[in-house]
């Protein structure tokens, strides 16, 4: 199963316009492209944030715990330019505070929020305190725990660890343990530049803290790796859809978890030969957690003892069954196949899945889409299976 969270707070800042707030554009932005004096490498970073608590209440819930989650990234992207074959972008937990703000790039400055100069919100960590970006040469410890903060001074700050990573059998302090979630990462090698990134440590490092200490969540810092920024002869960006676009491209972090079920005493389906159906509503409320039966039968079923009408007994589809859900409008996918988290379930009534409609925007179609592994083989069912999703 899973569950859709969309981003609350998002922004670009930008090393040429330092003094510019974007909390209202439509799009974000991660690269390097050439200053106005067509010589310099001006780089352009992305921040966005996710609401935790939401998270929190979905696990309680589904009664599911976080460590059988996966939690992935997801943007979208509506322009690329002048990029190379092969590059990664780090998305870095950011250390300090920020506030969105309420400008646009077209704008000549704003104060009124996150700039590449300045967060335009406070931090304070161990007794420390202070109102802009932190620089590497401060070394600020975040709540007596092994993570320190890393920064310029200007672009962001971000956090990372202290020590050497290796366990030390003489000394059991926690420096001594690798803190996973700090840097997470997507490589791209002549591929589709959508982000589509693994972010479950990190998410697990928010709620669950790191050595006993609490992290707070300021949200993910998107730039081009420090090896790609540093390196003159990699440029080019990516723009994708912000939370602010009029579009269903809204940044989003998608929660899966297992809750499928197989215990059926169902005969086998003829996967030679078989048709399925649903009891689709034609719309559901966007509030609504509803249960979808799959029911899959022969399709030339053998005919009753008294030859009048053929026996149309539902049968199972087979446990490698999977789902996914497609915007119907735009082809989009919504969730992708997944062959863990994305099970189709069974019990003696028929396959069924569940479906959390909050994780869809109201007033538009989908598509539900199977995937049946058999061996080798993969058959794909699209049965133009439609739903409608309403407020």
């Amino acid at each position: 199963m899973f569950r859709i969270f969309y981003a609350e707070s998002d922004a670009t800042v930008y090393e040429e316009f330092d003094l510019y707030n974007t909390g209202l554009d439509e799009v974000l932005e991660v690269g390097k492209k050439l200053g106005n004096d067509g010589e310099t490498l001006e780089k352009s970073r992305s921040l966005l944030k996710f609401n935790m608590s939401e998270i929190q209440s979905t696990l309680t819930k589904y009664s599911i715990p976080l460590s059988s989650c996966k939690f992935v990234l997801q943007l979208f992207t509506t322009h690329a330019k002048n990029l190379p074959s092969d590059y990664t972008i780090d998305a870095k937990i950011v250390a300090q505070p920020w506030i969105n703000g309420l400008g646009m790039s077209t704008a000549v400055k704003s104060d009124t929020g996150i700039t590449w100069a300045q967060p335009h919100a406070s931090w304070s960590y161990d007794n420390l305190s202070g109102a802009n970006w932190i620089s590497s040469s401060q070394n600020i410890q975040v709540n007596s725990s092994s993570l320190y903060v890393s920064g310029s001074g200007t672009g962001g700050s971000w956090l990372f660890q202290s020590g050497s990573g290796i366990f030390n059998f003489t000394n059991f302090n926690q420096s001594f343990f690798h803190q996973p979630g700090l840097n997470e990462n997507e490589s791209f090698s002549y591929r589709p530049t959508d982000i589509y990134m693994d972010v479950t440590n990190a998410i697990n490092l928010w709620i669950s803290g790191s050595g006993g200490r609490t992290i707070d969540n300021n949200g993910f810092l998107l730039k081009f790796s420090d090896e790609d920024e540093a390196d003159n002869g990699v440029l080019g960006y990516i723009r994708y859809f912000s939370r602010d676009t009029h579009t269903i491209y809204v940044p989003r972090l998608i929660m899966y978890f297992d809750n499928s079920e197989y215990n059926s005493s169902l005969s086998d389906v003829d996967l030679e030969s078989y048709i399925i159906y649903t009891h689709l509503k034609p719309s559901y409320k966007d509030t609504e957690v509803t249960k979808i039966r799959i029911y899959s039968r022969d399709k030339f079923p053998r005919k009753s003892p008294t030859n009048l009408f053929p026996t149309q007994t539902v049968k199972k589809l087979p446990a490698t069954t999977y789902y996914c859900v497609r915007d119907a409008a735009t082809d989009e996918f919504i969730i992708p196949y997944d062959n863990i988290y994305n099970k189709v379930s069974c019990d003696d009534t028929s396959n069924f899945i569940y479906m959390d409609m909050n994780n869809f925007m109201p007033e538009r179609y989908y598509r539900l889409e199977f995937k049946i592994i058999d061996g080798i083989t993969e058959q794909i069912i699209d049965d133009q299976i439609y739903f409608k999703v309403v407020r």
